[in-house]
């Protein structure tokens, strides 16, 4: 059976829906010893529970394909994430007594469906990820372009298996770039297509294409080959833009982008910020005046840090975070953060690990200088030298800076120009499909980075 990679995370889904279902009608029965239906004796809690145990399992990561689903960590996860949704409907159960649903029907649910979630991920990575059927295709060009592509597709999730690279440099013919070699020109692309049985060719010549090659690409696609572009194709497998593979043309004709310059979405992503961020600061003010205390008791300095950022439209505005590192510990200018930094207090490491010193951004966000999801703003001891070093960094200009992107719930905590690299291809990638969709995403992951510590220093 040949599914997509994107029709099996439907079936993964699919799955948990039929086993959430399935203990939700086994609890009563093994509580009361007969069948309820209980969506309609409890049909609040039970729709709630459902719901909220596929919501979590989303904010836990636990839906994307490139996890090992028999780790440990991902039985971890399912663990905590249908612990937590359980104890969310435990609050609205109690919050809401027309919900009533039983504690032993509830704690029952809940262990079934650990048990339940847990060997179905095992059972699917065991049948589709080493026994999927992979596309066979050749990739064009076989140069840096081409060897990305090819390194990507090496994934055991991969959809397309690599036999080889087509290439008219004839220094390249019968060598290996990679693993496969360079097995023919773009003018025997139909023939060696047809020895080989496949219909599918990755254009991995971004730049400077010659009229001969656009002439074999086309005749090849007239007689029914599929013709992908390599940063297409790159976007789609892995959610983020390959910046060092692009062009300006690219960026011109793909789809995307069109938001950035719609003023009426900015316009509700701004209603959205004031009303989110203004809630925010009261709900969090208990927390803020105890992190406050603690700081101050912990290390002597100032409570807040201020450091000076690069906004929308390259304009300066001065970012708020409580101070997590020691004082003056930037005496001898900017650096990045590292990895297990001495400069961060003992009060510090759990703040960041909590990502509670973010949480004065929230007055940036109220004043309109950031907003709760979009790329990062960077130092603008940084920016030119990031400029310089990564393509296209000044995109990121285009819109307000976030509190939290799709580059952070991807990525590791950046430290380094490649770091920079990495995150710029997420960001690329939310700047060219931004939709509020896509921040409901990002932020329901956030929460899932929070709650485990990822990317956190």
């Amino acid at each position: 059976m040949i599914l997509s990679f994107h029709n099996k995370r439907w079936l993964l889904i699919l799955g948990d829906i039929v086993l959430i279902l399935l203990a939700t009608y086994l609890a009563p029965f093994i509580r009361v010893g007969r069948l309820i239906d209980v969506f309609v004796v409890n049909t609040g809690a039970s729709t709630f529970t459902f719901l909220g145990y596929l919501i979590m399992l989303y904010i836990f990561d636990l839906y994307n394909m490139g996890q090992n689903f028999r780790s440990r960590d991902a039985s971890l996860r399912i663990i905590v994430a249908i612990g937590v949704g359980g104890v969310f409907s435990t609050i609205i159960f109690y919050s809401l007594p027309n919900w009533t649903y039983g504690r032993g029907i509830l704690f029952i649910q809940i262990i079934l469906s650990m048990i339940f979630l847990t060997f179905w991920r095992r059972i699917f990575s065991s049948v589709f990820y080493h026994n999927s059927v992979k596309k066979d295709a050749l990739i064009i060009g076989a140069g840096k372009s081409g060897i990305a592509m090819y390194k990507l597709l090496e994934n055991p999730n991969s959809p397309y298996r690599v036999v080889g690279f087509l290439d008219d440099d004839p220094a390249k013919y019968g060598k290996a770039v990679a693993s496969p070699k360079v097995i023919g020109t773009t003018g025997q692309m139909m023939q060696i297509a047809d020895e080989w049985g496949l219909n599918t060719t990755i254009l991995a010549i971004n730049y400077n294409r010659p009229s001969q090659l656009v002439h074999s690409v086309l005749a090849a696609r007239l007689q029914g080959m599929t013709i992908l572009e390599m940063p297409t194709l790159f976007e789609k497998l892995t959610m983020r833009v390959p910046v060092r593979h692009i062009h300006d043309e690219w960026l011109l004709f793909t789809d995307g982008f069109y938001l950035v310059s719609k003023k009426y979405v900015q316009k509700i992503k701004r209603l959205i910020d004031f009303g989110v961020s203004s809630l925010l600061l009261l709900a969090t003010l208990p927390i803020m005046a105890i992190t406050a205390l603690a700081i101050r008791v912990d290390s002597p300095g100032t409570i807040f840090f201020k450091q000076k950022r690069i906004g929308k439209g390259d304009r300066v505005f001065i970012l708020w975070k409580f101070r997590s590192m020691c004082r003056n510990a930037e005496e001898g200018g900017p650096v990045w953060c590292k990895e297990n930094d001495q400069r961060v207090t003992r009060v510090g490491k759990w703040i960041r690990l909590m990502r509670i010193d973010e949480l004065p951004q929230l007055f940036n966000v109220f004043l309109g200088e950031m907003t709760l999801i979009g790329p990062r703003p960077e130092r603008p001891e940084f920016v030119k030298d990031l400029e310089s070093q990564v393509p296209y960094y000044a995109v990121r200009h285009s819109v307000r800076p976030g509190i939290t992107g799709w580059a952070q719930v991807n990525y590791r905590y950046g430290a380094s120009v490649e770091d920079a690299l990495r995150k710029m291809e997420y960001d690329l990638y939310y700047i060219k499909n931004m939709s509020i969709l896509l921040d409901i995403i990002i932020l329901l992951k956030t929460i899932g980075v929070v709650l485990f510590g990822q990317g956190a220093r």
